[in-house]
This record gives structure tokens, C-alpha cells and sequence, in this order.
């Protein structure tokens, strides 16, 4: 009788165990689909948004205080603000990625499955620090291979004004309180910044937050709008 009470017991605890995986599961691929189709739409927005609106029209307004960052970001240094640079889309034609990117790098940002840009960073193809922040397991997961881009691969952000084409350069695991590589020049705070750089955080390994990736880039050129689209994302169109 103890015998089949035991494995009665057991078998309900396995039960329970695979049912509560069952739906984690289901929650967390629910969240990546949710946060995948609305990250195509923002895209479809910001795209209308910048074939609608003349470069030299574009509003920039300022943001509010620097929220703290989210588990795929890293802590945003203290900094005054800088103003808001307005929509983006970053291009990794390589990878086949194409991702909106909204002000701020707290939860609220990036469980949309978007791009987070660091309030206080530099804005796309202008000298300073251009810094992003994005979710690598969840919600989207939009930098998910980030650790897969090669040295010399595009990184294209798409804006008002046209594309900007930064070339990938490599990158580095570093802990979550490590704030230098947002400075103007990446890894060099104190440096006064000469290069339009750009910077991609993210979390390392894949399914943890113990330490972050970073990837970096560094501006080659500027495509202007009415030039169209860079040759670098002929195969994502």
C-alpha cells in the first residue's frame, strides 16, 4: 500500500513538473511572437514616418531621467541628458535582423522586443557614442546572434536623414556594472570622442545575465535618403 501511495505521489509530482514547464514554455514563446510582430510593426511606422517627414523637419525632443537598465543592458552612468534623436531602425542584414529602436533601456523598452537606446548617448552618424541595449532569450530576442556578427560586417541604421553604414568591429564579455563601454569613446571615458561610434549591449552567455556582450561598430559612411538604400541591404529587400 506505501509502495503505491509512493508512486502515486511520484507520478503527480511529474505531472506537476511538466505541466508547469509546459507552460513556461508556452509563456516564453508566446512573449517572443507577441514581441516579434510588434517590433515589425514600429518598423512599418518608423519607415512611413521617415518617407513622410523631410530630413530637415524631424523634431528632436529631450528625454526625462535615464530609467535603470534592464537585464540586457548595462546600468546607465550618470550623465546629462541628450536629447532624444527620434526613431530608428538598426539593419543586420547578415543575420537577417531588422529592429526598431525606441528611447530608453529599461523593461517597459525592451519587453517590446525593440532596440533601447542609452538617454544620454550620441545620436546615429555623428561623433560620439551611439549605444543600444536589446534582449538576447527573450521578448523578441533581437540580439540573439549578435555574438555571430564577423568583423567588417554592415551595421546600418535607418533614420530621417538616410542610412547609416558602421562597420562591425568585434566584441568583448564584460560584468553588468561596467559602464565604460557607453562612454563617447567606447571603453575610454574622459576621452574626448573623434569617430561616430556605435555600441550594442546585450546579455552573455544566452539564457543568463551574469555577464554582458558588447558588440562594437564604427561609422564608414552616410547614405543620404534621397541616394536610397546602401548596397549592404540589397539582400533584406
Amino acid at each position: 500500500m506505501r509502495t503505491l501511495l509512493l508512486r502515486a505521489l511520484g507520478g503527480l509530482a511529474l505531472a506537476a513538473g511538466l505541466v508547469g514547464a509546459g507552460v513556461l514554455t508556452y509563456q516564453l514563446w508566446w512573449a517572443d511572437v507577441r514581441a516579434a510582430e510588434h517590433g515589425e510593426q514600429l518598423v512599418s511606422a518608423a519607415r512611413a514616418e521617415f518617407e513622410a517627414t523631410p530630413a530637415s523637419a524631424q523634431v528632436l525632443t529631450a528625454p526625462g531621467d535615464a530609467p535603470t537598465a534592464a537585464g540586457d543592458g548595462i546600468p546607465a552612468p550618470e550623465q546629462a541628458a541628450a536629447p532624444d534623436p527620434g526613431p530608428a531602425i538598426v539593419h543586420l542584414p547578415t543575420i537577417g535582423e531588422e529592429l526598431p529602436v525606441l528611447e530608453g533601456v529599461g523593461a517597459d523598452v525592451l519587453d517590446q522586443g525593440v532596440l533601447g537606446r542609452y538617454p544620454g548617448s550620441g545620436a546615429p552618424g555623428e561623433v560620439g557614442n551611439y549605444a543600444v541595449a536589446g534582449h538576447r532569450t527573450t521578448y523578441g530576442r533581437p540580439l540573439w546572434a549578435l555574438g555571430d556578427l564577423e568583423p567588417g560586417e554592415p551595421v546600418v541604421v535607418e533614420t530621417a536623414q538616410g542610412w547609416h553604414v558602421y562597420r562591425f568591429e568585434g566584441t568583448r564579455v564584460t560584468v553588468p556594472e561596467d559602464v565604460t563601454p557607453l562612454a563617447p569613446t567606447p571603453d575610454s571615458p574622459g576621452v574626448e570622442p573623434e569617430e561616430a561610434r556605435m555600441v550594442l549591449t546585450t546579455c552573455h552567455p544566452r539564457f543568463s545575465a551574469r555577464q554582458r556582450l558588447i558588440g562594437y561598430a564604427v561609422l564608414d559612411r552616410t547614405v543620404p535618403r534621397e541616394s536610397g538604400p546602401p548596397p549592404e541591404l540589397a539582400p533584406t529587400r
